[in-house]
């Protein structure tokens, strides 16, 4: 059987992952293999990837891994289909996580101290070198887990060319009158003093336990009457303007202790709970309204009218009083309401978040530390009837964990409610994974859409392109339109604060200058299939090829971030879905399922794994770990328990190929027709087309999970089942057919599955591929990801014969079970082994791998048995404290009886509950169980 090929290099005993994976990146890195796998499918159909940018203000961590992993495996899959697949990196460089950086190392956490005390110049340079700090440890942490993305062409958000792709789609938006300044109530974070989107908001809910106060308003007419209201922010009391009310409800006067007390009937119980009180009378809610009330506190000094009662449909029954104290200043519906009925806004909370110095009560306080002063106070006043505390959800800002306000404030929004019915539209047309997230957390954001809040009162983000002369606004949509306003070449202008905000061009005898505040970076994020391009200053046919994408992913949180932005300026600007295909990933936590963070000190470094394990160990784990949509617990045990049985299998499984191989001067295995192997070989070959076939078809439907957990039971069978029957067909000496066959067979299952996990593993795939295929086939594609992916041959699928090698597997393997519990070991030969068979095709898989069986089970008979046969002996002995009493002298009968009777038959009465009769000497006896 000798022949004169190459043999193959040795496979290592023991896979040191490290150092095969070190050994790759070489090869990648000195043959440049990404860069030809672009250049040989150049020509060929464009499958289009966006790269989420994610913001390289600090080093990145395992959960970043995640999502990486899976932003290669599917551009890796597509490309060796012959698809061209670019992947240009990217990079979120504006914004509050930039910002906040520079703040800690600054030390300086107040917006205006930075501004008179570091200068925005200043601040804003060291925003920019920030930026670009990290970026070398993403770059090392890309290559070392085989993420191929083209970081030598990426995109930064704060490139001038990228900022006029922005101003233009922000000019589109203005003139498609998408753009407004409104006054409303907005989510504030009063630490970085700026305001926030609801999709920033989204991100930063937790349950926290706040006071909980109900407070009497008393009536003006008389003050014996009050009206109990309810609130979980007592800080914004001092603010109060009015009184509101559901018009439909029922409302109860009730008499306690001398007092009268008004709420809502619905809500009288849980209010009074035990407490015995009288109903003296009942009132319609819109009977209630213009009833004027003592306030609180009278510290506003506006002249217009205030402290009545306003009906409002938003009022509920479902907790509080049914009454609802207005503070204009702060909160959505109370502003509504306040502007519907010309109630004053009074400030009592600052935009820094502080109480402002006429409260003297809280003065200067936070405004969450002001709760307890202003509760104190109404206790000593008499006006607190009772305090609780409430467990709820509450806004805190997503960077910097602080509360925030909801505060009346003019911001610019782009006016997303008017499209809501084409961003729902649109969303029909993506498909997500998981498929909840369609019609669930993501539908459920875009049925309930607000108004996206853009503008931000900070330094360090793109500049909002709106200049005004104090009345008319005036909108710029690109570099050579701002330079013709202004009448100079500003081609050269960094376009950042403060340069930009010292431009200013006269129009009508009218100097504009720049508003000041710059965009919500999630705008930048979000306009990135545009602006890293440069469109449509250039590359317009490039961009339109790559418009929408046929595949994203990223992190769940992302449904309200990047998901959403893409969706909004898409749908807006160009009336389609952004992406086709969007993959939703489960957040990485702790072995314990707890949040990783420093604090804990439970965050896991990446390289922890990859020196130990290998990162195909850490990709392999996040495929198949867990369904892609849910949490991914993590530690270096897991992965190594979630990888073992696929790498290192596979990996023994090809050693002992090559080493029998070389052993017998074998190079790759001649062919051998189907026809000239033996079932197990056929069997393994079926399973094989099989496999290719199930992967490609999971893959195409974005199913990693379900592609992996095939190939890892593949390999289980090629390595426990085929291997092991075959291994007396490569030990035995000498050249046969058989021999030929038996490595042909293997060579072809390890080859066709190494190909198959390549867009998985895609070292341990390479490596396979440099010792089974490169070694002896100097014409073979320079790397695996350079081969095309395999093709599945229908025909060569034998279903017949993999569903009765099946039931033959199945029943080696019960036999081993029954002699593992019944501790015999499989050495020690047995006489007769029963299987039970559910159908005739069983019965006939049996039969046709008899000889497989009777060796696998070391017996030396098998018999073949129905459902309904029983392996349990019975025997039957009178229970004598029952019958002796009963039948004294005739028991020497009944023994008899019980001795010649059928006790199977007996068994069967016992378990059905019924009598049965026994017959002995003439003589019958009826018995119950």
């Amino acid at each position: 059987m000798k022949n004169t090929q190459a043999h193959f290099p040795t496979i290592a005993e023991r896979s040191e992952p490290a150092e095969r994976e070190a050994a790759v990146l070489a090869l990648w890195r000195q043959g440049h293999i990404f860069e030809k796998t672009l250049a040989q499918t150049k020509d060929g159909p464009r499958y289009t990837f966006y790269e989420g940018p994610p913001t390289a203000n600090g080093r990145p961590g395992v959960h970043h891994v995640l999502a990486r992993a899976f932003k290669d495996l599917y551009p890796r899959f597509w490309t060796m289909r012959g698809h061209y697949v670019e992947r240009k990196a990217g990079w979120d460089t504006h914004g509050l996580p930039v910002e906040h950086e520079i703040e800690k190392e600054l030390g300086i956490l107040d917006k205006s101290r930075i501004e008179a005390e570091v200068g925005v110049a200043e601040f804003t340079r060291r925003c920019r070198e920030s930026v670009y700090r990290y970026v070398g440890d993403w770059n090392r942490l890309t290559e070392r887990m085989g993420y191929w993305v083209d970081l030598d062409d990426a995109y930064f958000t704060l490139t001038n060319s990228y900022i006029e792709t922005v101003w233009w789609l922000f000019k589109q938006l203005w003139e498609r009158g998408f753009v407004a300044q409104d006054y409303k109530s907005v989510p504030y974070d009063p630490r970085i003093g700026a305001t926030l989107s609801d999709h920033e908001v989204a991100q930063g809910y937790r349950e926290v336990d706040d006071p909980s106060v109900f407070v009497r308003f008393r009536l003006t007419d008389d003050p014996s009457v009050s009206l109990l209201a309810w609130t979980t922010t007592p800080w914004t009391l001092p603010a109060n303007m009015a009184l509101a009310v559901h018009p439909d409800v029922t409302y109860c006067v009730v008499e306690r202790e001398g007092e009268k007390l008004i709420v809502a009937e619905p809500l009288l119980e849980k209010v009074f709970r035990d407490e015995p009180v009288q109903v003296v009378d009942r009132i319609r809610g819109a009977a209630l309204a213009g009833v004027r009330y003592q306030p609180l506190y009278d510290y506003c000094r506006d002249a217009k009218d205030r402290y009545y009662v306003i009906p409002a449909s938003f009022v509920t029954t479902e907790d509080g009083t049914g009454i609802v104290h207005v503070a204009p200043a702060y909160g959505p519906d109370d502003l509504a309401l306040g502007k519907s009925r010309d109630l004053p806004i009074f400030y009592s909370v600052d935009f820094t978040g502080h109480v402002v110095p006429e409260i003297n009560i809280a003065a200067g306080l936070f405004f969450k530390d002001a709760d307890k002063p202003i509760m104190v106070d109404l206790q000593q006043r008499g006006l607190m009837f009772r305090r609780e505390t409430y467990r709820h959800n509450y806004p805190f800002g997503w960077r910097t964990d602080d509360p925030l306000l909801y505060i009346a404030k003019t911001a610019w929004f782009v006016r997303t409610t008017m499209r809501k019915a084409e961003l729902i539209a649109n969303n029909d047309k993506i498909n997500w994974y998981p498929e909840t997230i369609k019609y669930g957390r993501f539908g459920n954001w875009l049925e309930n859409n607000v108004d996206w809040a853009v503008s931000r009162e900070r330094f360090w983000g793109t500049p909002i392109p709106l200049w005004t002369d104090g009345k008319e606004y005036v909108c710029v949509g690109s570099v050579a339109e701002l330079s013709k306003l202004t009448g100079h070449d500003l081609s050269q202008l960094d376009l950042h604060r403060p340069a930009i905000d010292d431009v200013t061009f006269t129009k009508e005898d009218r100097v504009y200058r720049r508003i000041p505040e710059v965009l919500d970076a999630w705008f930048d994020s979000g306009s990135m299939p545009y602006a890293q391009f440069h469109y449509p200053f250039e590359n317009e046919q490039l961009f339109k090829r790559s418009f929408p994408a046929d595949f994203i992913a990223e992190a769940v949180d992302q449904t309200r971030g990047w998901f959403y932005s893409l969706h909004a300026i898409a749908t807006l600007l160009f009336d389609s879905p952004a992406y086709k295909n969007v993959i939703c990933l489960g957040h990485v936590v702790d072995a314990r399922g707890e949040k990783m963070s420093k604090s804990r000190g439970n965050v896991l470094d990446p390289y922890a794994i990859f020196d130990t394990l290998g990162a195909d160990a850490l990709r392999w784990y996040f495929f198949t770990g867990s369904p892609p949509g849910e949490p991914k617990r993590i530690s270096v045990e897991l992965v190594q328990d979630g990888s073992h049985k696929l790498i290192n299998t596979l990996w023994n499984t090809a050693r002992f190929f090559t080493m029998n191989a070389n052993a017998d001067g074998i190079g790759v295995p001649a062919d051998v027709a189907l026809a000239q192997r033996t079932d197990l070989d056929r069997w393994a070959m079926s399973g094989c087309e099989l496999l290719t076939a199930e992967v490609t078809a999971f893959l195409e439907r974005y199913d990693a999970l379900g592609a992996g957990r095939a190939i890892e039971r593949f390999v289980d069978d090629l390595s426990n089942w085929y291997v092991r029957l075959s291994r007396d067909r490569f030990w035995r000496s000498g050249a046969s057919a058989d021999k030929q066959a038996a490595y042909r067979t293997l060579y072809e299952c390890l080859t066709r599955v190494m190909l198959l996990l390549a867009p998985f593993t895609p070292f341990l795939a390479e490596a396979l591929y440099q010792q089974l295929v490169r070694s002896v086939d100097a014409k073979a594609p320079e790397s695996v990801h350079l081969s095309p992916w395999p093709a599945s041959h229908a025909e060569a699928i034998h279903a017949g014969l993999l569903q009765t090698m099946g039931v033959a597997r199945q029943a080696v393997d019960l036999g081993r079970q029954a002699r593992a519990t019944a501790k015999i070991k499989t050495r020690q030969p047995l006489a007769l082994a029963y299987i039970r068979t559910r159908t005739a095709s069983d019965d006939a898989a049996i039969e046709r791998f008899r000889d497989l069986v009777l060796e696998e089970l070391n017996v030396k008979d098998i018999r073949v048995v129905g459902l309904d046969a029983t392996f349990i002996e019975y025997g039957l002995r009178p229970n004598l404290p029952r019958l002796g009493p009963r039948y004294g002298k005739q028991m020497a009968a009944l023994r008899a009886a019980l001795a010649a009777a059928d006790a199977r038959a007996v068994a069967a009465a016992v378990a059905a509950g019924t009598p049965f009769d026994v017959r002995a000497d003439g003589q019958s006896f009826t018995l119950e169980p």
